[in-house]
């Protein structure tokens, strides 16, 4: 009895590694700046075609898999052609870096959210001085900022950047030569629901003054410090680590509870000297739980992070700041 075998010729094509090969063609011709960096922004625009053509090597080139190397070719021709053509080919030119300013009237407004979607540039958010103004925002930026308000005495505020991704930035040389920043600023007359969420740029937050009654930071690649402001009823608090840096400065006199989810990067909190602190590691993972002396284990293995750690006044303190770290991950969480 005699069985049918059908051959298939295994998928070979030359057309990745030709791509490979003509980026770093790209690369280089950039470097020896004989492609304008100023054109290098139409990448962005050009991705679609990897597509059609990586398509267009799977239907030819399991047949013929010269096709693919020919395919290759052509598409990195193409791109070295509008590269070097830009604006010739009636192709915009780069978008241009402009600062923008934002503003809300206070009016009669008793609490606000604001929500906030970082980029790429550096970031402060700090309390408003002497303005009765309820937010103020001078935006530096490339693509387009939204930002929107809605409600009367319960306001809620929105501001992000659309247009150009933060791993796009390094296409656009202009962004290096201008001192593109995000300075925000919030009353400290009205409480506020604050939700940031970061990006690779640095951001620092001084919250000190400023009043809220929620407080949430999706950390990034980026370095971050964050000043919690003092609060005597406290505020919901809740901060989700990165693979960047995070400096948390904790207040001294307030009653605070604090939620962490760890990451691969590195967190640290300052801890005011009179301060009582009270800290529950709720998972280990494998990464690192620094504590100094005056801080002391009271529950949990001692071969493993997870228990309770606490200062010796605790118990009786006015003031208490709870830290609750749901993961520790893979990063290092120090307390100084």
């Amino acid at each position: 009895m005699s069985e049918n075998k059908v051959y298939t010729r295994p998928y070979r094509s030359l057309f990745w590694p030709v791509l490979l090969i003509g980026i770093g063609v790209i690369w280089l011709l950039s470097n020896l700046k004989l492609i304008p960096t100023e054109n290098l922004w139409i990448l962005l625009r050009l991705w679609p075609v990897l597509i059609i053509v990586a398509g267009l090597d799977v239907l030819f080139a399991r047949r013929f898999v010269l096709i693919g190397a020919l395919l290759g070719l052509l598409m990195i021709a193409g791109v070295v052609y509008i590269l070097l053509s830009g604006e010739g080919l009636g192709v915009e030119p780069a978008p241009q870096p402009r600062t923008e300013s934002f503003s809300v009237q206070m009016d009669n407004t008793t609490r606000a959210e604001f929500q906030v979607e970082l980029s790429i540039q550096s970031a402060s958010i700090r309390a408003l001085d002497g303005s009765d103004q309820l937010v103020v925002a001078e935006i530096g930026h490339l693509g387009d900022i939204v930002f929107t308000v809605t409600g009367a005495e319960e306001k809620t505020i929105n501001l992000r950047q659309t247009g150009i991704g933060p791993w796009f930035g390094w296409l656009i040389p202009t962004i290096d030569k201008e001192d593109l920043v995000w300075e925000i600023g919030l009353s400290p007359d009205v409480p506020f629901d604050l939700m940031v969420d970061a990006s690779t740029g640095k951001s620092e937050l001084d919250l000190s003054g400023i009043q809220l009654d929620e407080f949430q930071f999706d950390a990034s690649t980026g370095a971050s410090t964050i000043i919690l402001p003092e609060s005597t009823v406290g505020y919901e608090t809740r901060i989700d680590a990165s693979t960047g840096s995070l400096e948390v400065v904790l207040p001294a006199e307030s009653n605070l509870t604090v939620y962490l989810d760890g990451s691969t990067g590195r967190v640290v909190f300052d801890v005011p000297k009179s301060a009582e602190i009270r800290i529950e590691v709720l998972s280990g993972g494998t990464g690192d739980l620094r504590t100094p002396s005056w801080i002391s284990k009271i529950s949990g293995a001692e071969n493993r992070d997870e228990g309770v750690y606490q200062s010796e006044g605790f118990d009786s303190a006015a003031y208490q700041l709870v830290i609750i770290i749901e993961d520790i991950s893979t990063g290092n969480i120090v307390f100084q």
